[in-house]
């Protein structure tokens, strides 16, 4: 049994405005809107989500988040319920991992996650009785001890013991009934061992087929029945059966609606449906619904229904008609593919592809994190603009961004606000079919003139550019793409572009050199990834990012790749990609030739952080030959090893990781660094008794050296900042923690021709 303290974090009033949390630190960007599950305790509401929970305390009107980075062991929420008699919230996760909240403390129960179960381990709902919490589980029944905080036994219920997946367990006062993919089993709850699957009887005068629901209410058992609609197998509907004495009778039924959960709560029977909640009271039939209602569980409380809503998070109906809501900041979505950053405003993209490049139709939809706050653009549906794969904001005015819809065209938002949608009739992009609105867009790039570059798949003249008037031009590159995918594109600090073509085909790189009406003076160039010898490493391309050395980096389905000399990329003499060679467990092998590489950042040291499919996050080093970081789900917080973007602040150092379970951030080291020593900030300053976490230094001349000094002239570290931003331990160069005192600290460019000089207090 393992133990984890919860962990709240607290709002560092004193730290830059662009940041709440210091190095090292970590904070996640979920969407609490997908609520799934509720569980009371006193005057708490608990609703569980896709991947995490959140509390709302009706007493003082607050909500706080419970997540991965918060305490939690896991993610993927499955269910929670709470025993009052123990004042234990538990937390069951579709992997099987169990969770204890027990005050700030968490213990986490991983013996179902850890134990070699092939299948199905969700823990589907949780029944208590006595001090006994039982756990309806993809393969049976697990009994948790809640005095003794550990699993007590397993029940194998299926035909000779056999795995079964079990949905729900209700109880009479004198028999087990367990809703499951093959029946309704009912067990004696005196039998002399409920471990022996002969103990549990099919009740055969119920039907025998899938039920996901049970529940006891008023000397009743009610249930669903799961079944394919009639002519249409790809359409389920549920029925709603009450069971007493032996007989059993339809009380409701809908054509095509699945049942989300049937709840008995304070003597009135809930029954949750796509839109709408219908309670029974008395026999008496109820319909409630609200606007965007989809609830998916609840109670009744004292003339108060509280709901959680797939959309809308935690929902209080009243019976006078009033509707409250309430959810925790954050994105609408999970679903992040793309990132970027300006000027400490953040925009996401929540759309995506499938393997093949066609649509998923996800709703159109942009979201923004700026002053601490995340809000959304909905796009009107008659604009036809799903699947947003790309954004960029404008490095000139961070209130003004782009993005890159997959059929709908290019956006153009101002703040929050979308004030354009550019297609053939207002640009030079194209549509793939003549007469539908169909326009391909995916990258998206800024060169140093602000002119904005962009990648139309499929269509002729695939490149095109709005410059900075707001005029348009294109290239006639059609004759060297064939009407095929292209993909990311990025301008280089020479003005050559370069753009990536997925699914198999390479690169292609050109310069226009200003002209854009005639390319017979250009320099272009398709080409595969080739080495030293001229043997293909791969032309399966997942990103690209120039360094702050010019070089350009390569994320492939075989690692990573290097150009050295980009400038030459048109001469064809010595033009070949590297790869760099790492030593990994006293072994020489290619940079993460093993993995493949979503995307490539360049943080302010120059260091690349890598986003991985498979196996989380990398941050090297200059050369990309050590490691200097490593996040996986295993020795961090992040959410899941799949990470699709990354996007980072220059100005605090925050790297944003965009996985497919949401967002987290990580507080790095290097910020980008600036022209002078202006507005250079030490925090915390000062450094008060018992902080333990590192001291920053920031706002400094890019890679400037760094002495700490005490009052008396002695240094007692050394550094050069990572970037615009330096950090110290607060020991010396023993190892040994400083004296109290005053602290100078020295700070002088490559050159030395800019100097700086300020002070901290430590206080032990």
């Amino acid at each position: 049994m393992k133990i984890i303290l919860l962990l709240y974090f607290l709002n560092f009033f004193a730290l830059f405005a662009s940041s709440q949390i210091r190095v090292s630190e970590w904070r996640d960007h979920l969407s609490f809107f997908t609520g799934k599950k509720i569980a009371t305790c006193g005057n708490k509401i608990y609703c569980a989500t896709e991947d995490a929970l959140f509390s709302y305390n009706k007493s003082d009107n607050s909500l706080e988040k419970i997540t991965k980075i918060t305490g939690l062991s896991d993610i993927g929420v499955s269910t929670i319920n709470y025993y009052s008699n123990g004042n234990i919230l538990i937390v069951g996760y579709k992997n099987g991992n169990i969770d204890l909240l027990i005050g700030n403390e968490i213990i986490n129960i991983p013996d179902i996650k850890n134990k070699q179960i092939t299948g199905n381990k969700s823990i589907n709902n949780i029944l208590f009785n006595n001090t006994f919490a039982y756990l309806s589980c993809g393969f049976g029944i697990v009994v948790l001890n809640l005095e003794k905080k550990e699993i007590f036994d397993t029940y194998y219920i299926g035909d000779n013991g056999s795995k079964i997946q079990v949905y729900e367990i209700a109880f009479d006062g004198e028999f087990f009934y367990a809703a499951t993919e093959n029946g309704i089993y009912k067990a004696d709850i005196n039998s002399s061992n409920l471990a022996n699957y002969s103990s549990w009887n099919r009740m055969i005068d119920i039907p025998n087929t899938s039920h996901k629901f049970i529940v006891y209410n008023d000397a009743e058992l009610f249930f669903n029945i799961h079944t394919i609609v009639p002519d249409t197998p790809s359409l389920y509907r549920d029925t709603v059966y009450s069971y007493y004495n032996g007989v059993y009778s339809m009380i409701e039924a809908t054509k095509n609606e699945l049942c989300y959960s049937i709840v008995s709560s304070n003597n009135k029977l809930l029954v949750f449906h796509w839109w709408f909640l219908s309670y029974f009271d008395n026999g008496n039939k109820s319909i409630i619904s609200y606007n965007n209602s989809r609830p998916r569980n609840g109670i009744y409380d004292n003339g108060q229904f509280w709901i959680a809503d797939e959309i809308n998070g935690l929902v209080n109906r009243r019976e006078n008609g009033e509707v409250f809501y309430y959810c925790p900041n954050g994105p609408r979505t999970n679903s992040i593919i793309d990132m970027d950053i300006e000027g400490g405003i953040l925009k996401a993209a929540p759309g995506g592809r499938d393997a093949a490049w066609n649509n998923i139709w996800r709703t159109g939809e942009v979201y923004t994190f700026s002053d601490q706050t995340w809000s959304t653009c909905y796009i009107e549906s008659s604009y036809s603009c799903y699947d947003i794969v790309s954004v960029i904001v404008n490095p000139s005015n961070p209130h003004q961004s782009y993005a890159g819809s997959w059929g709908g065209g290019l956006l153009e938002f101002y703040d929050n606000q979308l004030v354009n949608v550019y297609r053939n009739n207002n640009s030079t992009l194209n549509t793939i079919f003549p007469t539908q609105l169909y326009y391909r867009i995916s990258g998206l790039a800024f060169d140093s003139n602000n002119n904005l570059w962009i990648t139309n798949s499929m269509v002729h003249n695939p490149v095109s550019v709005k410059m900075a008037d707001g005029t348009w031009q294109t290239l006639e590159y059609d004759d060297f793409f064939n009407g095929d995918f292209i993909d990311e594109i990025i301008v280089t600090n020479i003005g050559h572009k370069w753009i990536t073509l997925p699914r198999g085909v390479g690169l292609f790189v050109f310069d226009e050199k200003g002209t854009f009406d005639n390319i017979e003076d250009d320099d272009y160039k398709s080409f595969s990834i080739l080495d030293e010898h001229g043997e293909s490493i791969t032309n399966d391309i997942y990103s690209i990012a120039q360094d702050k050395d010019g070089y350009i980096w390569l994320g492939t389905n075989a690692g990573v790749v290097v150009y050295y000399n980009p400038e030459n990329v048109f001469s064809g003499d010595n033009f070949y990609a590297q790869r760099i060679i790492v030593e990994v467990d006293g072994t020489a092998q290619y940079l993460l030739e093993t993995e493949t590489v979503t995307d490539i950042e360049i943080n302010g040291a120059n260091q690349k952080w890598f986003a991985t499919h498979n196996a989380g996050v990398f941050l090297m080093s200059e050369d990309g030959t050590k490691q200097v970081l490593n996040f996986n789900t295993e020795n961090s917080p992040i959410l899941s090893n799949t990470v699709f973007c990354i996007a980072i602040d220059g100005d605090s150092g925050e790297v944003f990781f965009g996985t497919d379970k949401g967002i987290v951030s990580y507080k790095g080291t290097a910020t980008e660094g600036r022209d002078g020593f202006k507005d250079v900030y030490i925090y915390p300053n000062p450094v008060r008794p018992g902080y333990s976490g590192l001291i920053t230094i920031t706002n400094l001349v890019a890679n400037c050296n760094v002495k700490i000094t005490d009052i008396g002239g002695c240094i007692v570290y050394e550094t050069t900042a990572e970037g615009g931003q330096a950090t110290w331990d607060g020991r010396n160069f023993d190892g040994y923690k400083v004296k109290s005192g005053v602290y100078m600290v020295f700070c002088t460019n490559e050159d030395g021709s800019k100097k700086h000089v300020t002070k901290m207090v430590i206080v032990n």
